[in-house]
């Protein structure tokens, strides 16, 4: 009896097995011509395809939705629907990928890293596509008409606990011209589901894989899900084992010493509250071989940290600033709305900060004498896109003084507007409480009888921004 419970328990596992084993086979191809060595996967396996395009790969359906291509560098799935479709559910009738020619391989080209979109009502909606998108649209202009390919990446939190409106948003993102890259945040998930897969269907259902990878010019590019939801709006920051196991699998295509962007949604080092992402620490660990861009979103704050020799995470302000707070142009750490520009090319890579509305060049404030408090007898400046490899300094009178000093404070920018708006009454709002920036602020106090101040900012690749005051 026991003999025969073992062997019927042994047919049911087999056929489990079968019922979830599914092989895949399918094409990659450009035109009329298969695109060899091109990295497919389904979240957990990965094959490449041959010289005729052609690919198999064996997928564990209980573990798999979709089955997708790590678009090579010079290709883009197409982005008819707003985002690139550069995947098939493992349901499907046919896996064949058609991909078009977009830029050089390991050629120029410019990224957008677009930090919390996160429209939640009309009005929100009204000011993205009022100010946001023209910015966007009309910047990438100016590179495609230069013969630069252009792409974006939106960090997550999409929308605003309004998956609803997703439609509204991909149709927004077909007005741009160029290919968006989704990454999913704590707002795209579906509240009411306390499974964090159920609570990813909508999301996955418009945009696809929650992690995936492509490349473009000389770079890699990795998306990952860093947000563990538990439902109601409750969730863990990290970074699961599948897909840090996924992410050791597909380092086997990169050739080590090349540069890796990492996107995610919440960062790996949150500086003002000391948080480490949990997962981070290994994630670095698997890419110690690499140079790698860590791209996050998340706080709405803005910074530059470098976190290992190797790795740099770019926390990206949000570009709707403080969850687009009435007519407010700043996140609520002083950060004026707009989003992070890489420039990739064959020399290397740049980066920039473009604030909506305004030209590139616009890269520091100047403050009169009087604007912080406790700082009210010296001039003050903001540099929001700093990091470690920029200099402040000035001259007073034509005289070089030397470096200005850095300070913490809250924003007086946002924190006016606040005020003002509250004792006017256009602002019904309480609106997010200032958050001290540790980085972006730097003062001196001008002698007695000086008559003019110049600062001379100069960021890490040699570009400088220059403003001179008179002192009153």
């Amino acid at each position: 009896m026991k003999c025969n419970i073992y062997f019927l328990s042994m047919f049911l596992l087999a056929n489990s097995i079968n019922v979830c084993s599914k092989e895949i086979t399918g094409k990659v191809f450009c035109g009329k011509k298969g695109l060899s060595d091109v990295v497919v996967t389904d979240g957990v396996n990965f094959t490449t395809t041959d010289s005729l395009g052609n690919y198999r790969i064996d997928t564990d359906t209980s573990l798999s939705d979709f089955v997708y291509v790590v678009t090579p560098s010079g290709y883009v799935a197409s982005y008819s629907t707003g985002t690139p479709c550069f995947y098939k559910s493992v349901s499907a009738k046919k896996h064949d990928f058609e991909l078009f020619e977009y830029s050089v391989p390991q050629g120029r080209y410019t990224m957008f890293a677009v930090g919390d979109t996160q429209p939640g009502n009309d009005t929100a909606y009204l000011r993205m596509e009022n100010e946001a998108l023209p910015d966007l649209r009309n910047y990438g202009k100016e590179y495609m008409d230069r013969s630069i390919p252009v792409a974006a990446i939106l960090l997550g939190d999409l929308v605003w606990d309004n998956q609803e409106t997703y439609g509204r948003f991909k149709d927004d993102l077909k007005t741009l011209g160029y290919p968006v890259y989704p990454v999913i945040g704590n707002h795209d998930h579906e509240e009411f589901f306390s499974d964090n897969k159920k609570s990813e269907l909508v999301y996955k259902e418009s945009f696809g894989p929650n992690y995936y990878a492509f490349n473009m010019g000389r770079d890699y590019y990795i998306v990952l899900d860093n947000i563990d939801y538990r439902g109601n709006r409750k969730y863990d920051e990290r970074i699961t084992s599948e897909q840090l196991q996924w992410v050791r699998k597909y380092i086997e295509y990169i050739p080590k010493g090349s540069h890796v962007f990492v996107a995610m949604h919440a960062p790996a080092y949150i500086y003002y509250i000391d948080k480490k992402l949990e997962g981070a620490e290994e994630l670095m660990d698997i890419l110690k071989d690499y140079n790698v861009s860590i791209l996050t979103g998340h706080t709405h704050i803005h910074s530059n940290i470098l976190l290992r020799s190797n790795v740099r995470e770019h926390m990206v302000a949000s570009i709707g600033g403080a969850w687009w707070l009435g007519n407010c142009k700043y996140a609520y750490d002083g950060t004026p709305m707009g989003y992070q520009v890489f420039e990739s090319s064959p020399l290397g890579l740049q980066w920039h900060y473009k604030t909506l509305a305004m030209p590139r060049n616009y890269q520091i404030k100047v403050y009169p004498i009087g604007t912080f408090p406790n700082h009210v007898d010296e001039l003050c400046v903001k540099v929001w896109n700093w990091d470690e490899g920029w200099k402040v300094e000035w001259k007073e009178d034509g005289k070089n003084k030397g470096e200005m000093k850095s300070f913490s404070s809250v924003d007086p920018d946002y924190t006016m507007y606040l005020s003002r708006s509250h004792a006017d009454g256009t602002l019904k709002s309480k609106g997010t409480t200032p958050q001290a920036n540790d980085y972006c602020f730097f003062s001196v106090k001008p002698s007695k009888g000086a008559k003019n101040i110049e600062v001379t900012v100069t960021d890490r690749f040699g570009n400088k921004y220059v403003e001179s005051v008179e002192v009153k």
